[in-house]
């Protein structure tokens, strides 16, 4: 294990531009548009989240299963393999991975669960299945087990970790170089990074960039008292000879800090547009006026996006006033199986033809 990110192997191999992303899922756009893969990718994360939660695993164990199942299918279609399996498969691992261990016979009658309350009746009962699914997908992953979160760095980030309790001057120059952040918007910004594992963000963008571009949303949405002070303030303070405002605990207000980071702006402005585009998606996928009874996964900071229920009921009523409309997980289900049934009909149709041309090279022959 490298305890230094920029030294691990999610950072040296598992990091990607977006071209690469389209490029995994050409099988897969032939069969269903951006919108549908986006869907698959925010029902993939509820199923695990209903699953670790069944097992009783932790957030974290959750994470790492989610990466997995990213990083699997950048060499896999969700048409020619069973995602419900690979989720599975992911928690399981995740689990082994993050030392939280659990039994394949309890993961796979957790995971039964879960699918037939989800609509997919035809999950395995057969724990050999899934211990199978396991070592293929131990080989897709390269054997990297080890994934960087998020989460350690928004802790990091505002000193949560223990690492600024040192006392006297040297604990003081700590907390002042840390972000302040009461606890309301140090949860929010929590809820926001659980939701950007609903996307394949933690392929393309390091995990301390996500927990800054998660920060900046939870001020957007929880904005700090200490930004009206910092307004009103004289340009220098004797506590703060950079310019700032130092807030309560003797940490660096949050514009100040913001401001200088060390990281180019431009991404994060970008993390942050795309985890707005993802709570969009969402909302389009949780529309469905049948969502409510499917019961929402959708958690604080994505109902102060616009997602859930209670934020689509204007467009629910107007959907039932038509007929009844599939759920968030009877669509997404109904997506893969079309995806799935014409990828047969594909094979079957590319057999024939390759049974006929043999067949006629034949008779040419005879």
């Amino acid at each position: 294990m490298s305890a230094n990110f920029y030294l691990s192997s999610h950072a040296n191999q598992h990091l990607h531009p977006r071209a690469a992303l389209v490029t995994a899922r050409l099988e897969d756009y032939r069969l269903a548009n951006e919108q549908e893969l986006g869907w698959i990718e925010i029902w993939s994360a509820s199923a695990m989240q209903k699953i670790c939660k069944r097992l009783g695993l932790r957030q974290q164990v959750l994470a790492t299963a989610i990466v997995f199942f990213r990083r699997f299918y950048l060499r896999n279609s969700y048409c020619e393999t069973d995602p419900a399996l690979v989720a599975a498969a992911c928690c399981y691992v995740a689990a082994k991975a993050e030392e939280t261990p659990v039994h394949v016979k309890s993961a796979v009658g957790e995971a039964k669960v879960v699918f037939n309350d989800m609509g997919l009746h035809g999950f395995t009962s057969e724990n050999h299945r899934l211990a199978e699914m396991e070592f293929y997908l131990l080989e897709e992953l390269d054997f990297h087990l080890i994934v960087f979160h998020p989460y350690r760095a928004l802790v990091q980030l505002c000193g949560r970790d223990g690492g600024a309790a040192t006392g006297g001057d040297e604990g003081k120059a700590s907390r002042a170089g840390m972000l302040e952040m009461d606890d309301t918007a140090l949860q929010m910004a929590w809820f926001i990074i659980n939701d950007t594992f609903r996307s394949s963000l933690c392929l393309v963008h390091p995990p301390h960039l996500i927990a800054v571009a998660a920060v900046y949303l939870a001020f957007a949405l929880h904005p700090p008292a200490s930004a009206s002070s910092q307004i009103l303030a004289s340009p220098t303070t004797p506590d703060d000879p950079a310019g700032g405002v130092v807030g309560p605990g003797g940490h660096t207000d949050p514009i100040t800090f913001l401001a200088s980071l060390q990281v180019d702006t431009s991404l994060v402005l970008e993390i942050v547009q795309e985890i707005v585009s993802l709570y969009e998606l969402w909302a389009q996928l949780e529309a469905g006026p049948s969502s409510s009874g499917n019961g929402s996964s959708a958690g604080p900071a994505a109902a102060a996006m616009g997602v859930g229920s209670s934020s689509t009921s204007s467009r629910s009523n107007a959907a039932t006033a038509t007929g009844r409309a599939q759920g968030p997980d009877e669509r997404v289900v109904a997506i893969l199986r079309r995806m799935q049934e014409q990828r047969m009909r594909d094979i079957r149709d590319e057999r024939t033809k390759l049974a006929q041309a043999s067949q006629a090279a034949s008779r040419r022959a005879g």
